[in-house]
């Protein structure tokens, strides 16, 4: 039977329509499934926790997820130039439970991040230059660190119940170099401060600022950086085979070194955050394009048998 033309019309909106909706539909849907390997573990070097890149990232929601170790803090997915990744506000600390054994949000925060599939993670937080050679507002992009009294869980596999069977994680070098390499190109380009491109962190027990001897002894030690979170992080990104970099810096002397105020600190924390996070989201938006050349280095070293037998087989 042959149609007229009013007869045609229809039917061609219909098959618009739906072609209109299922194109519509797909990106969601792929969104959805979208792979997401990168995280920003929030800290003071990115300001107010949440206002991290307000008006440069496009806000995608946020959720929790259920890990071995407990409920995660929330989690914010985000995009800057195309490229997704999760945002974790001041080291995970967002909706800590107050019974919660010390430091288990930290435990919780990067199971949830292992289980999500996270390969590539960035940090930061202001602290205390014990390097007199320092000065507000410098970034420190660190190469080493040394862990102080802590009270934190040291081993976040042991303490989730994650096992990385048959691999060996190495601290010869603490903080992936190639991601470390990009936030130094990237600092270069657009910081308008001074760079320090490695030094030595030391985290020592959170929760007040060091005395004046204890400055000294830290120095002592060979530490150029005082702060009570990052350090922890670092090993645990280790332990569990995410690449991982620190964006530091400094919002006051070290106690001791020479006198500093609050208002000092609230002033260069200003300062640092309009630097700090347009420096990390560019990071981000090379991950996709990142060769690495550090190796094993940051994700483990595979071995046989074990550490007394090396050619011990599984079933024995």
């Amino acid at each position: 039977m042959k149609m007229n033309k009013q007869q045609k019309n229809p039917i061609l909106v219909l098959i618009l329509v739906l072609w209109a909706i299922v194109f519509i539909i797909q990106p969601l849907d792929l969104q959805a499934e979208e792979t997401v390997t990168i995280a920003v573990i929030g800290g003071t070097s990115f300001g107010y926790p949440p206002d991290f890149g307000k008006g440069l990232v496009e806000e995608e929601g946020s959720f929790t997820v259920e890990t071995k170790a407990g409920e995660s803090p929330p989690i914010y997915r985000m995009r800057y130039k195309g490229v997704p990744f999760y945002y974790i506000r001041m080291h995970g600390e967002e909706g800590r439970k107050e019974n919660q054994e010390t430091g288990w949000h930290f435990v919780t925060t990067w199971t949830a991040l292992y289980q999500l599939g996270v390969t590539h993670a960035f940090g930061g937080a202001t602290g205390g230059a014990i390097n007199t050679g320092y000065d507000f507002d410098d970034l420190l992009i660190a190469d080493d660190l040394i862990l102080y009294a802590n009270q934190r869980p040291q081993n976040v596999l042991r303490a989730a119940g994650i096992v990385r069977k048959k691999v060996f994680p190495s601290f010869a070098e603490p903080l992936c170099p190639d991601l470390r390499r990009l936030l130094i190109e990237k600092a270069k380009k657009g910081y308008h401060g001074r760079i320090h491109t490695s030094g030595v962190i030391i985290q020592d027990d959170p929760g007040r600022f060091e005395t004046p001897a204890e400055i000294r002894m830290m120095r002592t030690m060979g530490a150029d950086w005082v702060s009570h979170n990052v350090g922890t992080e670092t090993i645990y990104a280790r332990q569990l085979g995410i690449h991982f970099a620190l964006l530091n810096s400094v919002s006051n002397p070290a106690v001791g070194t020479r006198p500093f105020t609050f208002e000092d600190m609230q002033n260069s924390v200003q300062r640092i955050t309009a630097g700090s996070v347009p420096i990390v989201l560019e990071c981000i938006s090379q991950i996709p394009h990142l060769k690495h050349t550090c190796g094993i280095e940051c994700t483990g070293e595979p071995y046989k048998g074990s550490y007394t037998k090396p050619d011990l087989k599984a079933a024995e």
